[in-house]
């Protein structure tokens, strides 16, 4: 708040209104300038005010600068003004974003827009005022639509689930959230590029999901339910052995990829 602002009755007192701190408190007297002498009440209040103000105030012979403190060194740095911004608007997670390089990035990014719950399911398009005809999953239609029963409570992501459990030769279970899918998938013992490869055709059924319920909204001819699990075989086996230094025979990954040796 400038002083004009914060100390109005004695700003009224000064004459020459232009004037700056460092002639002012070079002056004989802070109180030279002023028209008349300071009188009681509200004006002396703010005379002692500016006084404790102006009391620690050190002037230096050097020319004013821009100081940037965000670092602790005075200087400026768009890395540092970036991570205040990252602070202040991006969104604290308890776990670190996981990235699966057997699949391509805009899996990856949908994969974690979908931990963020930043999919415009119908739930979250109904809490931001857009007006839909039900809030309620297209697929099943027993449940309101979030990121959690879509991917897990929906019937048809159980179904997929399990499928995929038992192509892998995986003890499968019930799961109600990406938390719970964490918790099962740490608990897989496989080798760590087979959990990868697994991670990957897990992030490609749920990108197949979306875009089957999108397609089922959207699409004049609906989607078929019933070739969903093997367009995520084929996929996922495209998507992973364009992305694999070691070949990966497709009868393998058919049969029991849970064997491959990579």
């Amino acid at each position: 708040m400038a002083l004009c602002d914060r100390f109005p009755r004695i700003f009224a007192l000064e004459t020459v209104k232009e004037i700056s701190v460092a002639d002012k408190m070079e002056a004989s007297s802070l109180c030279a300038s002023f028209r008349r002498p300071i009188r009681d009440g509200v004006e002396r209040q703010q005379w002692m005010d500016i006084l404790h103000v102006i009391d620690s105030v050190t002037l230096s012979s050097s020319s004013d600068r821009w100081s940037c403190d965000l670092n602790g060194e005075g200087t400026f740095r768009v890395k540092d003004i970036r991570l205040v911004l990252d602070d202040i608007y991006l969104p604290a997670l308890s776990v670190e974003t996981r990235w699966v390089r057997y699949v391509p990035i805009k899996v990856n990014v949908f994969a974690w827009r979908a931990r963020l719950d930043r999919l415009p399911t119908r739930l979250n398009l109904s809490k931001r005022g857009i007006l839909t005809n039900s809030i309620a999953c297209p697929i099943c239609d027993s449940a309101q639509e979030d990121v959690h029963h879509l991917f897990f409570g929906c019937t048809m992501a159980k179904d997929l689930s399990s499928l995929i459990c038992r192509w892998w030769n995986l003890p499968w279970t019930a799961m109600v959230s990406f938390s719970d899918w964490d918790a099962w998938f740490l608990s897989t013992r496989l080798s760590s590029k087979l959990k990868s490869l697994l991670e990957g055709v897990f992030l490609t059924a749920w990108w197949s999901i979306w875009s089957f319920r999108n397609r089922l909204l959207f699409d004049d001819v609906p989607p078929r339910r019933s070739r969903i699990f093997d367009d995520i075989v084929s996929c996922s086996f495209n998507w992973c052995t364009n992305r694999c230094s070691s070949f990966i025979s497709k009868e393998f990954w058919y049969k029991n990829p849970y064997l491959i040796s990579m």
